[in-house]
């Protein structure tokens, strides 16, 4: 299991401004510390919120988040989730949130699964019917995604044509052995359909896709990968042509983007031009004052909920 230093670091070292936005600028904010979502209302007509850390924690929901939530729908707030969970389509993935007490629709979820389905089309051996094995549990509607695919086993690794990685749900480093020696004797393209490093769990952190995708370019660096998945822009286009097809036009400058990572969350919002809120009172900062992390990392939020 991964341990918060751990974590941090891969992050801070991978996904930061200068490696993942070398023409931009990181946007100096205020970082202006609030009480709730409810207090800075005024800054925003649409929320794009996280989930893991953000709405639940693991299986279980964020204690405060389901009445919050509810307050600012009953105020006009249109509440959107954009999240890297990329195992289930979108549709499957909404069927969650009325068990943990949320009323928010499958037309106003958007996944990273979403931009795996977006990008796939463009891919040459998409257009020529080839083989992607896909790296997920069972049950995942694989058949919904629009190319050819086979559920990765080790009897097709080495005959596939390129990968989508969704989920590490069986995952092992014995797997990942497999996938680098195939990919070292036959390199293929490969999908990275959650790009987290790690997710907070109730008492751990999990171990994602990004985290075996920086495993693989230490090995292979040439290696043809693409990311779906915050903080990376493809997702964000989805979103805001989701939010666009619902709410007609609307200004992203009144998107708050909330989330619980600043190198996923924060930002990914940044780069397309949200507000961003940092909620450290759950998920990934809880326990911790985010502030030292803020600085060292040059990810700014607009606003700070810190640990109550």
């Amino acid at each position: 299991m991964l341990n918060f230093e751990k974590v941090w670091t891969l992050y801070d070292t991978h996904y930061n401004y200068k490696r993942l936005f070398p023409q931009s600028e990181a946007p100096q904010k205020a970082c202006q510390q609030v009480d709730s979502l409810l207090t800075i209302k005024d800054e925003y007509d649409i929320l794009l919120l996280d989930g893991f850390g953000v709405l639940n924690v693991g299986g279980s929901a964020v204690p405060h988040m389901p009445q919050m939530i509810k307050t600012l729908q009953s105020i006009g707030k249109e509440t959107f989730v954009l999240t890297n969970g990329a195992s289930y389509p979108t549709d499957i993935r909404a069927k969650m949130y009325p068990g943990l007490g949320y009323d928010i629709p499958a037309s106003h979820i958007i996944s990273s699964r979403d931009a795996v389905e977006k990008e796939l089309p463009k891919f040459e051996l998409t257009k020529a019917g080839k083989t992607w094995g896909v790296i997920v549990g069972d049950g995942a509607y694989i058949e919904r995604l629009p190319a050819n695919t086979v559920l990765l086993s080790k009897e097709n690794i080495d005959f596939v044509d390129g990968f989508i990685f969704l989920a590490t749900s069986y995952w092992t480093e014995e797997w990942q052995t497999l996938l680098t020696a195939s990919l070292i004797q036959r390199k293929r393209p490969i999908i990275i359909g959650n790009p987290d490093i790690s997710a907070p769990l109730e008492t751990s952190f999990s171990i994602e896709p990004g985290y075996y995708a920086i495993e693989l370019l230490q090995l292979i660096p040439d290696l043809e990968i693409t990311y779906c998945g915050k903080p990376f822009q493809n997702t964000y286009e989805v979103a805001f042509e989701r939010i666009r097809a619902i709410v007609g036009d609307f200004d992203p400058n009144r998107v708050l983007m909330v989330g619980d990572t600043l190198h996923t969350d924060i930002l990914g919002g940044n780069e397309a031009g949200c507000k961003t809120l940092l909620k450290a009172d759950w998920g990934f900062l809880r326990g911790r004052d985010p502030m030292p992390f803020i600085e060292k990392s040059g990810i700014r939020p607009d606003f700070v909920i810190k640990n109550r």
